[in-house]
């Protein structure tokens, strides 16, 4: 973050003191209090006269009126505006703290297995150990940063995708296969998956969609991990129900999860790194597959299910 930027949200926080819905009432009514005397004193000076009044005094108490009325909308537009700033200066330093130790953590442990091993002459399960822990927290770098590239071509629309038909158990077989070390400890299990049943999907950017998924219910759960994925399927639709038993999310958050940069409290207080990105994708890309998401099901202490839904067939090709 610049110097620029920093003056800018210490200026954002300093204002932030004043306690806003108290300025813009305040401002409101006075500026109600300006027509209503501007109407008063306009009205008792053509009192003795107001026999007189002609529709050339009654424009101009009218445009009078409006003007004020008008000030008052763009005092409060120019709020909405301010409310928009604070909130987006926040979010700008929220972001750049979670990024700084999304990416410390996995450079710092890489740094140390490498000062281990060359420092030291290791026998050669340990070395085995210590790289294999290197390829985990590699795998924790790319995945963010495919996180990130992603996000930014689906929020600017550049995202092409290759479908493929291809059987959902495969899909979801494939996915567990590539990913054995985010799922290392991870108890997940495929529920009444028909073999029959085919979804056109791009694999690369489905498997973003499912290992999103994963993580949330990784890193919000208090006890082991545990994910069931079951399969139902209407007439043009395959939906996939992806449950956990993590912490659940709130009923009233249920729309908000999926919002760009957005991380509930009771997530933070569990899991305080994140950049709440990783719902926000997973809604574009299945937007992008013709298909949808939502929080189907929820409680607290008893986990979430989400109903992922694909159309059942799609051409192959580049969208």
């Amino acid at each position: 973050m610049t110097e620029g930027n920093l003056k800018n949200l210490y200026i954002m926080k300093g204002l932030k003191r004043w306690p806003s819905i108290l300025i813009i009432i305040v401002t409101q009514l006075a500026w109600l209090a300006v027509v209503v005397l501007w109407i008063a004193w306009f009205v008792n000076r053509h009192y003795a006269l107001i026999h007189r009044l002609g529709p050339w005094d009654i424009l101009i108490l009218v445009e009078g009126a409006v003007l004020l009325l008008l000030i008052l909308a763009g005092i409060w537009i120019l709020f909405v505006l301010y409310q928009r700033q604070v909130t987006l200066a926040k979010t700008q330093a929220n972001l750049m703290s979670s990024i700084t130790h999304e990416f410390k953590t996995p450079l710092a442990t890489i740094q140390l297995y490498l000062e281990t091993m060359r420092s030291r002459d290791l026998p050669e399960k340990t070395t085995e150990t210590l790289i294999g822990g290197m390829m985990q927290e590699n795998q924790r770098l790319k995945e963010l940063v495919d996180k990130f590239l992603e996000g930014s071509c689906l929020y600017h629309g550049r995202a092409p995708y290759m479908f493929k038909p291809m059987p959902l158990k495969a899909v979801l077989k494939n996915f567990i296969d590539r990913h054995t070390v985010l799922l290392e400890n991870v108890d997940i299990e495929l529920i009444d998956i028909d073999e029959d049943i085919e979804v056109s999907v791009d694999m690369q950017a489905f498997e973003i969609v499912l290992s999103n998924l994963t993580e949330n219910a990784i890193h919000y759960s208090e006890g082991t991990p545990r994910i069931e994925i079951r399969s139902r399927v209407d007439r043009s639709r395959v939906c996939m129900e992806f449950k956990d038993f993590g912490i659940g999310i709130p009923r009233g958050k249920a729309k908000d999860v999926f919002k760009l940069f957005t991380r509930l409290p009771e997530g933070i207080s569990l899991w305080g790194r994140g950049t709440g990105m990783g719902l926000y994708i997973v809604k574009q890309i299945m937007k992008a597959h013709g298909g949808s998401i939502r929080l189907e099901k929820t409680s607290a202490g008893q986990g979430s299910t989400f109903l992922l839904c694909l159309p059942r067939k799609r051409g192959n090709g580049r969208q």
